[in-house]
Order: C-alpha cells, then structure tokens, then sequence
C-alpha cells in the first residue's frame, strides 16, 4: 500500500488543498484512436462513446475483459500499455494501478471543480465516473426494518439464520469490509464479520441478483447489496436500508502512464464526467453521477458519506485476508 499515507492524510484534513493547475493550455485535437480497456459495458459503452466520437472526431475503441484481467495487463504492459484508457466498475483495480504506477497524474482543472473530493483519488491518478451506495435488502414480513440502521446490525444474535451475503470478492463486499476496517479497526471489523458469517442461512450467492432472488423467495430474510442491484430488481416488495453515512461501490476511470494517445484519452476522460455523459450514465445504469452538477441514480435522495473512496482500495488486501479468517467463502 504505497499510498496509504496520502489516503490518511485525506482523512485527516477534510479540507486539502487543490494542487490541480489551473491554467492548462487544452491540447490541440487530433483524431488518433482512443483505446479503452472496460471491466463492465457490453454493448452500452461503444453506444455511449459513438456521442463523444460525434462531438470530437476521435474514435474510441472498447475491450472488455475481467476487472482483475484488464488491471494485470496494465500494470505488467505499463512501459507500452494495451489501452490508453482504463475504466473499472470498482475502485480497488485502480487504486492498484496507480499504486502500482501505471496510470499518470490527471491534469484536468475541470475535475476539482464539477467531481467532489471525496470521488477523487488523493494523489490524482484517477476519477470516479459514478457510486452505488451499499446497503440491506429486507424483505418486510420476515424482519422489522426499522430494526436495522447500521452494517453492524447484522451481526446480532437475533439474525441468526436469516441472513444471506454474495460472495466476499464480489465488489460490494470488498468495498464494505475494507470500509469496515477503516473505519473500525481490523479486530472490530472482523467482529462484524465473524457475526454475519454465523448468522448466514445459506452459502454465499455468486451474485447480488442471485441473493436478492432467495430473499423475494422466504430463504432469506436480509442481505447486504448495492442501493443498484435492488433498484434493477423485478420485486418491489424488498426494502432497502442505506445506512447513513453508507459506504459505496464505486466506478473509475484513469489514463495509463506511457499511454500512445494520452491528449486525447485526457479529452475522452473529461467527457465520461461531463454533464452530457453523467447524464446518459446514469439514466442507463441507475449509478449516481461522479458530477455534482448532474441529478441521478436509482434514488433521487442523495446519501451522504464522510470518507474518500479510496478507503476501498487502500484497505482491499485488508478486506480479503480478513474475509477468509471469517470463513466468509
């Protein structure tokens, strides 16, 4: 964790200074190819960048591979990158980059002025490009909600055997135990954990959509999932707990160190969190805009948090290890 420290340092001093340039002469526009290495997207992301190659001229190339994939690829090609672009559906891939030192510093003005603090990354390698907050799916005649109104909760007695989880190295639960040790300590964290993994009433699920499906069926009374995968969820009868302040799944997006094009994948990562683009995201993928000046997500009520979301990144080798001490499999 080489950068943990510029992480803490963030923590510390909720008001850091913008060391961002703010007098950055925009680069002359040429229209050599942006190739773009995707963990998520399918069809949707080359749908998406037809817009940006309308407006700028530059073509966009998209490959889709495994986060944990495209992320090995950067770092071990970083001297001559396969793709200029990286864009991840969970920020412990790119906070590995950049600790790595495969992605380059954003020399973007722009982006401390429309993204938060607290969805960039505190040494400037990457930008969120949109969160999902992590909270409890509750099915109401099983399990009092008003019951419930931390992460925490979950792991008394009283949940024993109504709890179901997805499996641990699934994104939203990578990013809440690392949150969890940040915020608690590794020994309280694990507590936590320990409880939820005594109270679950099956095996962990490969998928959230898989976990939400034995709730709506009674095998399950509660489970920890994304405000995200509820929302795309066919049953409406599941209430969704999101405790405050929540921790969040989170997108990124960073540019490769020695990447061939890098003007360009700068004008191409500009857009993904300009208004147009946070627009369209989020009206398709029910994620929450990265830009302030954007409205979205599957919930209009905006959830508040009190940590940067590199929290998850930093605290990723953390969350596993302690994972498996929990018999969390």
């Amino acid at each position: 964790m080489k950068r943990a420290l510029a992480l803490a340092c963030v923590l510390v001093l909720a008001a850091a200074c913008d060391k961002t340039p703010e007098n950055v002469a925009a680069p002359a526009v040429r229209h050599e190819p942006v190739v773009v290495y995707a963990s998520y997207g399918g069809d949707y992301l080359p749908t998406l960048f037809e817009s940006f190659t309308a407006s700028t001229g530059i073509p966009v190339t998209v490959r889709h591979r495994r986060e944990e994939q495209i992320v090995a690829e950067v770092i071990a090609n970083s001297a001559s990158p396969p793709a200029d672009v990286l864009l991840t559906r969970s920020v412990h891939g790119m906070w590995l980059a950049a600790d790595e030192g495969a992605l380059r510093p954003l020399q973007s003005p722009g982006l401390s002025e429309s993204v938060p603090e607290w969805l960039r990354d505190p040494d400037g390698y990457w930008v969120a490009t949109g969160y999902t907050p992590i909270g409890i799916a509750i099915d109401p005649e099983r399990s009092d909600a008003d019951a419930i109104s931390g992460y925490n909760d979950l792991a008394r007695p009283e949940f024993e055997s109504k709890l179901c989880l997805s499996a641990p190295w699934n994104a939203v639960n990578r990013n809440l135990v690392a949150n969890l040790v940040a915020t608690h300590g590794t020994r309280e964290a694990e507590m936590i954990v320990r409880g939820w993994t005594a109270n679950m009433a099956l095996p962990a699920f490969d998928s959230e959509r898989d976990l939400l499906e034995a709730i709506s069926a009674g095998r399950c009374a509660v489970g920890l999932v994304s405000e995200f995968a509820v929302a795309t969820h066919v049953s409406t009868l599941l209430r969704f707990v999101r405790p405050e302040p929540a921790h969040v799944v989170t997108e990124a997006v960073g540019i490769g160190r020695h990447a061939r094009y890098p003007a360009n994948a700068r004008i191409l990562l500009d857009w993904l969190v300009g208004e147009e683009a946070q627009r369209e995201h989020a009206k398709i993928y029910g994620f929450y805009p990265s830009n302030s000046r954007v409205s979205g997500g599957s919930n209009q009520s905006v959830p508040t948090f009190d940590r940067n979301a590199g929290v998850a990144g930093a605290f990723d080798v953390d969350a596993i290890n302690l994972a498996e001490r929990a018999g969390w499999r």
